[in-house]
Formats: C-alpha cells, sequence, structure tokens
C-alpha cells in the first residue's frame, strides 16, 4: 500500500528546536566555567594573608573557655618552656608561634611584628608586638607586656585582652608586647623593651597582667584555670582602658 500524502506533498520530519541544542550544549559549559570561576575566588582569598579584620573573631570580653583553652595549649600542649635546655627552648618557639598565629588576621585580626631581636645559646630570639592603633594621639604608646618565657598565665590574660578591647577606639595606640625577659635582664647593656618604638613614637605607660600570689621565677608559678583568671582579664582590660584614656 502506498503512502497517503493528502495533498501529495510529502511532509518533511520534525527538525529538532535550535533553542534545546543551545540549552544542551551551553549547561554543561555555564555549570563548568562557573564552578571553576567560584574555586578560583576562593584559592586567591585563601592566599591572601590581608584578610579583613571584620571577618576575624568578633571583639568580645575574655570567656572561660576560652582562658582555659590558651591555658592548656602553653602548659599542657606546648610544654614547659625554659632557656638552659634544648627542648625548653624548642617549647619557647612553639609558645612564639602559638601567640603569632592567635593575633594574627586570621583569628584576632592584628598585623603582627617581630624585632629587636637577643641572642641565646647561638639563636635569635624576637620580641612579638601589635598594635590597636591610636586614633586622636597614635604616637603616644601604651605597652601592655607578657613575657613569653615566664607565666602562661600572664600570656593568656594578653592575648585575652588584645582580642577583649580589638574593636574598641582609643586616643593613643596600644601596643601589645611578648618577650623574652630574662634575655632583656641579661643584656640590659644593650637592649631595652623601649627600643621597639619607632621614630616619633613616645612611651606612655607600660602595664602587665596582676597575678596574685605568683612571682616571675619559673619555680613559682601556680597553677590556674579560666574561671580563676575570669576576673583577672575583665579587670586587666578596664586598667587598659583606663590607662589610654588618660591624658
Amino acid at each position: 500500500m502506498g503512502t497517503d500524502y493528502g495533498d501529495g506533498i510529502p511532509e518533511e520530519p520534525s527538525r529538532p528546536n535550535p533553542a534545546w541544542k543551545i540549552a544542551m550544549v551551553g549547561a554543561p559549559i555555564f555549570l563548568l566555567l562557573s564552578t571553576g570561576w567560584a574555586l578560583w575566588i576562593w584559592w586567591k582569598k585563601s592566599q591572601d594573608d590581608s584578610i579583613d579584620p571584620r571577618l576575624a573573631l568578633a571583639s568580645v570580653a575574655a570567656e572561660v573557655e576560652e582562658l582555659e583553652d590558651t591555658l592548656h595549649k602553653l602548659s599542657k600542649v606546648l610544654g614547659p618552656r625554659d632557656w638552659k635546655s634544648v627542648e625548653g627552648r624548642s617549647n619557647m618557639r612553639r609558645a612564639i608561634a602559638l601567640i603569632d598565629g592567635t593575633l594574627s588576621p586570621r583569628n584576632y585580626g592584628f598585623a603582627v611584628e617581630m624585632g629587636e631581636y637577643l641572642s641565646c645559646a647561638g639563636e635569635r630570639w624576637p620580641t612579638v608586638w601589635v598594635d590597636l592603633a591610636g586614633v586622636s594621639d597614635p604616637m603616644r604608646i601604651v605597652f601592655v607586656n607578657a613575657a613569653y618565657d615566664q607565666s602562661d598565665a600572664s600570656v593568656t590574660l594578653a592575648l585575652a585582652v588584645a582580642r577583649d578591647l580589638r574593636d574598641e577606639e582609643f586616643g593613643p595606640t596600644i601596643r601589645f608586647v611578648f618577650h623574652p625577659s630574662q634575655l632583656y635582664r641579661e643584656q640590659a647593656e644593650e637592649k631595652l623593651l623601649i627600643d621597639i618604638l619607632g621614630e616619633n613614637e613616645a612611651h606612655s605607660a607600660t602595664l602587665v597582667p596582676e597575678l596574685p600570689g605568683e612571682s616571675s621565677g619559673p619555680e613559682e608559678r601556680r597553677s590556674w584555670n579560666g574561671a580563676q583568671l575570669k576576673p583577672l582579664a575583665d579587670a586587666f582590660a578596664q586598667r587598659v582602658r583606663k590607662s589610654a584614656s588618660a591624658r
């Protein structure tokens, strides 16, 4: 039987809509390109050390858990620090790295400076500091000091106060300083802590954490916990605020 073409003209087979072809080919390409672009943006951000400080941890009063965590890392994870043994000096390096990483743009949002290196056992040891820049009198410098070769609690308090005050504004610059106190004492004729002052900067005051019942010697260090340090951290932050407000 022959095919009935009705009007005598054979029907052409239906052709696919060109728009569908474009969609079928273009959609996978678009997804591939957009995914690649997103991954490239993520990689670029991960390589950028100058992170927006607004993305760092928020400025808040010291919490017990935060204090406890820092104490645990310094005393238990890193281990005892001293200048006489290789292990003690190795732990000192690790403590410096912890301070650096805690204050850094990725955590507390500060630009970390290291300088005024002192020598011990053939090695060079830095003073570490960060600045909370002053608004009206930035060349006047208030030091907030903690010795990284002494009390774990002092370092913990100074770090906590740096985070506490980070988003506040003050007239002078507050400089949080972490230094090797024994080396400064031994080399006092050559180095002073105020040597970290820049040109035209003037030293206004020096504040250190107050730890009842603890002396500067390693044998006199007492055991602390986060709950015990919490009121001391709050009080220290208030001392710094008061000093930075005074003329």
